[in-house]
This record gives C-alpha cells, structure tokens and sequence, in this order.
C-alpha cells in the first residue's frame, strides 16, 4: 500500500526545493521501462534526506512494487528510522514481492548536528564536490537487496560542510556501473565545484537538458531510468522558517 503523500512529508512535488539553507533538486529521465524512483523527505530542524530506487522485478504490476517500496522507505527515514534499519525493513518488503531485485540509495543531510549519512546498495556512491575543487565519494560498495539479503548496507557519515553540492544518480547515468569514478567524473562535467550551489535551486525542467547530454550512449538505449539528484549546502540562503519574512 502506498502511504499518503502528506503522512510521509514528502517534498517532491515541489522541487527546486530550499529547505532551510539546503536546496534541493533533481528529475529522472525515463527510459522504455520505469525503473527508478526518488523522493526528497523532509524532517524538524531543516533536516532533508533523499531515497533513490532502481527496481527490477517479476511482479505483474512493477509500477505498484516500486511506489509501495518508495513508501517504506520514505515512512522510515521521515519517522527518523536509522538507516540500516529502514534497508532491513525494505528487505521485509521484499517477501511481498517474489522475484524483485532492488538497488537503493539514501541520504539523510541532519542541520542541526551538521553531518550527513549515505547508504547504497547496488548503486553508485554520492559525490561530493567542493568549492576548492575536490570532488569526494561516499556510500560503501554493498550488493543490491533481495529477500535474501542477511545484512544491511554499512552507513557512513561525514561532516557536512557549508557550500559543498552533493550528488545522487541512479546507474543509468554511470552505464550500469556502481564504481566511484564515473559519479566523480560526471561531477566534474556539471561543474558541481564552481556551480552546485546554483544548479541545486534550478528547476527540473531546467536541469532536463544539462543532465540528458550526459547519459552515456550505452546507456541511451537499455531498458534503465536515469536520475539525478542535487542537494547544495548553501551558507548564503536565508533560513525559512515562520518568524522571519522570505
């Protein structure tokens, strides 16, 4: 059952997103078959997390699986779940739904404790990139969930650091690869160091055609969604709250 879009506090309908002094964005460029889903969550204190699914799977009706397992996750994360607990509870899910194979990426950027968490599965780590430059990868390599799967992604967490953009995308944008250095190269092609902040406020629409130029050619024509997700640690923003005025 899908949970209701108001129980779980979702924000994807109103990406670009600005959420205290994060601003978020993202859009999924679908291919012959949807695969993918995403949703931004956001949570007391300016917290704001993302989950990303890529779902394979036998069921009669994938569409159904997908937003049901959407709704898992996203219930989760806004009800402050830890992270390896909410992958367990996806796993559970997964006896529902015989034959389904799912890749999963979350992350979960806390203001008030200034630290972000990143769990993958069978996806491509989250980039960071930073104003000097540098461009990071974060989300230790974990094989894709299965109503099998014994152990939970490992978590990591990092610092969050003012004016670094961080980057999600399903392996539609990395030719079906999890390898860090495909996220980090595609990074470095956005530009993410001088111009994240930026492109973390521009709307999916204007995002469309930045991001469609980099789906590599293998990728153009196999059976995956590609997504892309930006969320900008923006220390210039100005905080949204009730008190102050906009």
């Amino acid at each position: 059952m899908v949970l209701p879009t108001s129980h779980r506090h979702s924000q994807l309908g109103k990406l670009p997103l600005q959420r205290g002094l994060l601003r978020i964005t993202g859009d999924t460029l679908e291919g012959p078959r949807e695969s993918d889903l995403f949703d931004v969550v956001s949570g007391p204190g300016g917290d704001v997390s993302v989950v990303l699914l890529d779902v394979s799977t036998r069921h009669g009706d994938p569409t159904a699986v997908g937003h049901a397992l959407l709704a898992k996750a996203a219930r989760g994360i806004a009800e402050r779940t830890p992270l390896h607990a909410v992958m367990l509870d996806l796993v559970r899910a997964l006896f529902e739904f015989p034959g389904t194979e799912l890749r999963v990426s979350i992350f979960r950027c806390s203001v008030a404790d200034a630290r972000v968490e990143v769990a993958t599965a069978g996806m491509p780590p989250f980039a960071c990139a930073r104003t000097d430059g540098h461009v990071s990868t974060h989300g230790i390599t974990a094989p894709p969930l299965t109503s099998t799967s014994l152990v939970p992604p490992p978590v990591e967490v990092v610092p969050l650091e003012w004016g670094t953009t961080w980057l999600g995308v399903s392996d539609g944008f990395t030719a079906g690869s999890d390898h860090p250095e495909a996220v980090r190269r595609l990074a470095l092609e956005l530009e993410l160091p001088t111009r994240g902040i930026f492109l973390s406020g521009e709307s999916p629409d204007a995002l469309y055609d930045l991001i469609s130029g980099r789906v590599p050619e293998s990728a153009r024509f196999s059976r995956d969604d590609a997504t892309l997700v930006l969320v900008g640690a923006d220390p210039h923003a100005r905080f949204d709250s009730d008190i102050l005025p906009r």
